[in-house]
């Protein structure tokens, strides 16, 4: 009789993280968009104050990235990532029951907190307690979370919105937003030890795991400077870049049930390009990923400043593309932090570039409703951040070839 080996925990781990971002990132942060419009035109706001609460947002997203390594080292991985989405459900039922900007705002904190607390920064860690190898394949299933809950939360949103108004839709979605919290807690263990268990490697668990991974040779203070500026202009593309979605397509004549249906398909592809892109990371080497990963977004960023020509075609090429780049959010900093600084300074590194990327968030989060209230448009933002990202590429790769960092791996 053939026995089926049990699979290594450290995927369950995947699992429970992929509901924690299914939470913080895919309903707390993507699926935002669809709410936005809502929120703008029952209110009276103006784009400005529609991107200030993005704003917000991102400043306690910073805030809670530059302390989440602490509390993880304090109460533990598990239990910082069920906070997380637990304050994601606070801040629903906040933005359910607000009637004014300031709560609007303060609801968009605790969007903030949440997703610092449950996001890519506790998930990274666990990715690199629990796993040696696979670590690109690993971080790429996890982070599909996000899309899967941008494939159907956005029409379903838009259904009750439509159907029962937008305070239904915020707390319906933060009693299920309560339910992921639960899970999560179950699921998620620390480290491997707490399950007597050793990290996930190739070869299995009759095979000594690997020895730590060295940092590079070369690492400067000024190329160390400009990797955190590389990250810092992703956080306008990869950040403030999704959440006026809906409103760019809806300012360019698009329906709300057609926006919708973009930010939907938007989702579906988020959950290929994910896990497309970890195993491209870890076919390839990062060199080819970093290249995949800019360009495809790049591309679609460029499709977005053509919106307002209209037609459903261009409009799903530009959602692919995009999708297909926006791991660059989410999949490549642990990769970039273990590629470049090593496993000895992998969290530090981790902690780093994510502040930075949202520091990016923060700083580039009014841009796209200030340019819009001037242009009437979200097109010049949009050609903003693609020569955000642009930069960005050359930093990049201009490291890892002074570092000689990211061949493909060699199989043996």
């Amino acid at each position: 009789m053939v026995s089926l080996r049990r699979p290594h925990y450290a995927w369950i781990i995947c699992l429970g993280g992929a509901l924690s971002l299914f939470a913080v990132m895919g309903m707390g942060i993507n699926v935002f968009s669809v709410y936005q419009p809502y929120i703008i035109q029952l209110n009276g706001f103006s784009n400005a104050q529609g991107s200030w609460i993005t704003t917000t947002r991102s400043l306690f997203t910073l805030a809670a990235m530059l302390t989440v390594n602490q509390l993880c080292a304090r109460i533990g991985l598990r239990l910082v990532m069920t906070l997380g989405v637990v304050l994601l459900a606070l801040s629903c039922f906040c933005f359910g029951l607000a009637d004014s900007f300031p709560l609007y705002c303060a609801a968009g904190a605790l969007t903030g907190l949440a997703y610092g607390y449950g996001g890519m920064v506790p998930l990274s860690l666990a990715v690199g307690h629990w796993f040696r190898d696979r670590r690109g394949l690993a971080l790429g299933l996890a982070a599909a979370g996000s899309g899967v809950s941008t494939i159907f939360v956005p029409t379903l949103i838009t259904g009750i919105i439509q159907a029962h108004g937008m305070r239904a839709a915020f707390l319906l979605e933060g009693l299920a937003v309560l339910v992921l919290g639960l899970l999560v807690f179950l699921l998620v263990r620390d480290v491997p030890g707490d399950l007597g268990l050793e990290p996930y490697h190739l070869g299995g668990p009759e095979t000594p795991a690997p020895p730590p991974r060295p940092a590079p040779a070369g690492m400067t203070p000024a190329l160390r400077l400009s990797l955190l500026l590389a990250v810092f202009l992703i956080g306008g593309p990869g950040g403030p870049g999704f959440s006026p979605l809906t409103v760019l397509y809806t300012t360019a004549g698009y329906d709300s049930a057609s926006a919708a249906l973009l930010i939907s398909y938007l989702g579906l592809v988020i959950c290929v390009s994910k896990i497309l892109c970890g195993q491209i990371y870890d076919r390839f080497g990062s060199r080819a990923g970093n290249w995949y990963v800019h360009l495809i977004f790049l591309a679609g960023l460029l499709l977005c400043c053509v919106a307002h020509l209209g037609g459903m075609l261009p409009a799903f090429a530009a959602m692919t593309l995009f999708g297909l780049g926006l791991p660059i959010s989410a999949v490549t900093f642990a990769i970039w932090s273990a590629d470049l600084f090593g496993d000895a300074q992998y969290e530090g590194a981790v902690r780093s570039l994510t502040v930075s990327y949202a520091l990016g968030m923060l700083l580039f989060g009014p841009i796209p409703g200030l340019l819009a209230d001037r242009f009437h448009s979200y097109v010049p933002a949009y050609a903003l951040f693609a020569l955000c990202l642009a930069v960005s590429l050359v930093i990049i790769q201009r490291a890892y070839r002074k570092l000689d960092a990211g061949h493909r791996p060699r199989r043996d």
